[in-house]
């Protein structure tokens, strides 16, 4: 079924036999898929800002990684103007705080992964992400509907896929007064570039540690509700595809590995099973979070063109 409602101009929803003073626009209800990708995350904010801008709304979103980060911005209510200031505006190099040994000369980021696990905290990206989602009224996932959003991480401890806030109980923390930035950054935190993030498990005083979620799901498609017509959102390189990574020390292998991880995976046949509609943007970065603002804003924007003309516009029957 496909769920159509009304909303006033400032994107409030109404019932639909309510009468209210405004210009009334058809926004159609989805549930949104976002992939991972790194700072790939940029094309996916273009890609929901043109959902959004062809009349559709997000209902609920499941992300892995860099889809975690515009997921829950999604589901917060970012406007697609919202999402080009917040994200393509974004100083993306700022995000990343090197760890205390990371930033020696020469064996810097070597000893980084041996003293703390990897080169960078994921301190920034939650703050920066919890003033965004504050912005919104939303702190903890007791200020979101019910389902509205569905983060993948990994547990490195266990060797295991989790999607929080639902696997939150399973640790002994409460869903309703968990940060919804923290779980975010769980789910986002790429292995080396990113120290893994540590869960005291209240249950069993064990400190746990999570890291990226596209390990377990990059696409976690098989996490969304099917209560609404589900769109995935996947991203499609079209860089050079003879890429060529020189290997010196542990840090260099390390990263070698991660960035073969993520461009392996577009190299060979992927499912487009279980959603509604599928789209793709293309996109070139990996990990390169030193990025400029023009080449921010230029990524978000060519994602926004390509998906803007992949979608039928909604419009009242």
């Amino acid at each position: 079924m496909v769920h159509v409602v009304p909303t006033d101009s400032s994107g409030t929803r109404h019932s639909m036999g309510s009468c209210f003073l405004g210009i009334v626009a058809l926004h159609m209800e989805i549930n949104g898929v976002f992939e991972g990708g790194g700072v790939r995350g940029i094309a996916l904010a273009g890609a929901a800002a043109a959902t959004l801008d062809r009349g559709y709304r997000f209902h609920r979103a499941v992300g892995t990684s860099a889809g975690a980060l515009v997921a829950a911005l999604d589901v917060a209510g970012y406007t697609a103007q919202e999402l080009e200031e917040e994200v393509a505006g974004l100083n993306w190099r700022r995000l990343l705080h090197p760890t205390p040994m990371a930033s020696l000369p020469l064996l810097g980021k070597h000893l980084a992964l041996m003293t703390h696990r990897g080169v960078n905290s994921t301190d920034r990206i939650e703050a920066v992400w919890s003033q965004l989602l504050l912005r919104k009224g939303i702190r903890t996932f007791g200020d979101l509907p019910e389902g509205a959003l569905q983060v993948v991480a990994t547990d490195l401890t266990h060797g295991a896929g989790v999607a929080f806030p639902h696997c939150l109980a399973g640790y002994g923390w409460n869903p309703d007064t968990f940060p919804v930035a923290r779980a975010v950054v769980m789910s986002a935190a790429v292995p080396f570039l990113f120290a893994p993030v540590p869960l005291r498990d209240t249950l069993t005083g064990e400190k746990v540690l999570f890291s990226d979620g596209a390990m377990a799901a990059n696409y976690p498609i098989g996490v969304v509700e099917k209560d609404r017509p589900v769109f995935g959102f996947r991203l499609s390189p079209d860089g050079d595809r003879h890429l060529h990574q020189s290997i010196r020390g542990p840090y260099g292998l390390a990263k070698a590995v991660i960035v073969s991880g993520i461009r392996a995976r577009y190299s060979l046949p992927r499912t487009i099973e279980g959603a509604h509609q599928v789209i793709s943007m293309p996109v070139q970065d990996d990990l390169d979070f030193d990025v400029t603002p023009r080449q921010a804003r230029a990524a978000f924007a060519r994602a926004y063109a390509s998906v803007h003309d992949q979608l039928t516009p909604v419009v009242a029957a």
